[in-house]
């Protein structure tokens, strides 16, 4: 069983003028166009009150405005019909998954599916009536076995006509079917001037005419118009699958204030969206929130999740950890919630392997301590391929940005093995490297005091310049490193910073 709904005069019942009381015409012409194409344009549909005055498709502007001097032209709105197309469509979604946008203001609906649809076509069919009045569309709606035969019957219902296929009702539905236009097949302008030469001008008088014949002068298109004005035949549906979107936005009646209600409604909203994910067999790899407040100011805060999941208390315990620390200077008008979504994967750990139990747990852990301690500032410690002192950067413990949601691996950096041999003292630092008070003798150092170490240099090394970010003067530094050696024989490593201070960086040996 299908059904095909249709929407008469679509293209004027997108504008939502077919109810007016006034004469309205709409040309075929868009909205916008040149003027010369617009003074060309003849009408396409019109309302009742239009035709009372003897108005008729196809007529130019001037026709029409010289049989009804207050006719109101209208030009189409492509926009406009878009969203009318759309707003059908949403209306056949919540009937049944399985549905074709046959061509605009005309849907096919296959109801084999449903149960229990068999016997109460009419009352169906008044249902969905009814939610499309709701979106100030008028429609007709067929019934039939096959698509094609459907959409032959929405032409010729009433506003709801059923075509069974029982024996002795063949003749009732040829009738009905026999007297429609020919323009409701739809078939090409070259085509419809050879059957406008023929005389050909409804389904009937086409049926008449043999298959052979039609497809020997017309080819395949003559063929399939003929097949479809006897009722057609099986064939699939072109089913419409709307991009699956996982983002929900709601714009608050009453200004939220506290946190309570605002979890509230985010559980809500990211119980539906996790709905959707496993219905798609998909699981979040990531969350973005976003808060919109009175002053038209907004908030966005982006969201790990170190094991992509669907468990919507996980997610939530994530979106309640990022909101704990959280305060804003004016009431929350409206928020939008979206997940990314990604394809599960599901791979073996290895025998040795050293992972952690619970990614998720630990990095719910990480949030708690960034919310004390500040974004950015939790993290595996780096370090740079710099020679400045103490270079290291703090990285995420999950590399997220590469899709892994397993820990980061520390970075290591390969030395071949006849590389590896030390050359020299080993630098025992001092952290924090204490302040030095440097005596010295023809630019060189003679003496230095800190508070744990006097010494008295008998012999020194240096200097050794460094340098680096040069390029940046707030970023730039200078090192002038000496090594001296003290009156008992230690080795000592002293270091003059760019600001002229020296520091003891550390014992040799």
């Amino acid at each position: 069983m299908h059904a095909a709904v249709l929407i008469p005069a679509f293209q004027l019942q997108a504008l939502a003028h077919s109810g007016f009381t006034e004469p309205v015409a709409l040309l075929d012409a868009v909205a916008g166009s040149s003027s010369l194409v617009r003074e060309q344009a003849s009408v396409l549909h019109l309302n009742a009150v239009a035709r009372s005055f003897q108005v008729h498709p196809g007529m130019t502007a001037s026709m029409a405005q010289a049989r009804c001097a207050a006719i109101q032209l209208l030009y189409r709105d492509a926009a406009a019909e878009g969203a009318a197309q759309q707003r059908l469509l949403e209306c056949a979604s919540n009937q049944t998954p399985y549905y074709e946008s046959t061509l605009p203001g005309l849907c096919v609906l296959d109801l084999s599916s449903l149960k229990g649809i068999r016997g109460s076509e009419q009352a169906w069919g008044e249902t969905l009536r009814q939610d499309l009045a709701r979106h100030r569309l008028s429609a007709r709606i067929g019934f039939a076995r096959h698509a094609d035969l459907a959409v032959l019957a929405a032409h010729t219902a009433r506003p709801i006509r059923i075509i069974h296929d029982t024996p002795g009702n063949e003749n009732e539905n040829r009738r009905f079917l026999n007297a429609l236009p020919l323009s409701v097949l739809n078939p090409t302008w070259q085509t419809a001037e050879v059957f406008a030469l023929w005389g050909i001008k409804t389904v009937g008088q086409l049926c008449q005419l043999p298959r052979s014949g039609v497809t020997q002068r017309l080819g395949r298109e003559g063929m399939l118009l003929w097949d479809l004005a006897n009722g057609g035949h099986e064939r699939l549906l072109r089913l419409v699958r709307p991009v699956p979107g996982y983002r929900m936005e709601e714009d608050f009646e009453h200004r939220v204030e506290c946190l309570e209600p605002l979890l509230f409604i985010l559980r809500r909203h990211l119980q539906h969206l996790c709905d959707r994910l496993g219905a798609d067999w998909k699981v979040a790899a990531a969350a973005a929130l976003e808060l919109r407040f009175e002053d038209r100011t907004s908030h966005r805060r982006d969201l790990r999740v170190a094991e992509p999941t669907r468990d919507v208390d996980l997610l939530f315990r994530v979106i309640h950890t990022a909101l704990e620390g959280f305060t804003a200077a004016a009431p929350i008008c409206g928020l939008t919630l979206e997940l990314q979504p990604i394809t599960p994967s599901g791979c073996q750990s290895h025998l040795f392997e050293r992972t952690l139990k619970d990614p998720n747990r630990f990095a719910e852990t990480l949030s708690h301590l960034e919310a004390l301690v500040g974004t950015g500032n939790v993290g595996r410690v780096k370090l740079l391929p710099s020679r400045r002192l103490d270079a290291f950067a703090v990285t995420p413990f999950f590399d997220l940005e590469n899709g892994s949601s397993s820990p980061s691996p520390a970075t290591a950096v390969t030395i071949p093995s006849e590389e590896m041999t030390c050359v020299g003292l080993p630098l025992r630092r001092l952290r924090p490297a204490p302040p030095a008070e440097v005596f010295l003798v023809n630019e060189k150092p003679a003496a230095f005091r800190t508070p744990h170490y006097s010494q008295v240099i008998t012999a020194c090394d240096g200097p050794w310049l460094i340098s680096g970010n040069w390029w940046d003067a707030t970023q730039a530094w200078r090192r002038e490193i000496w090594v001296v050696t003290g009156e008992k024989g230690a080795l000592f490593q002293l270091a003059r910073q760019r600001n002229g201070e020296w520091i003891l960086e550390g014992l040799l040996g």
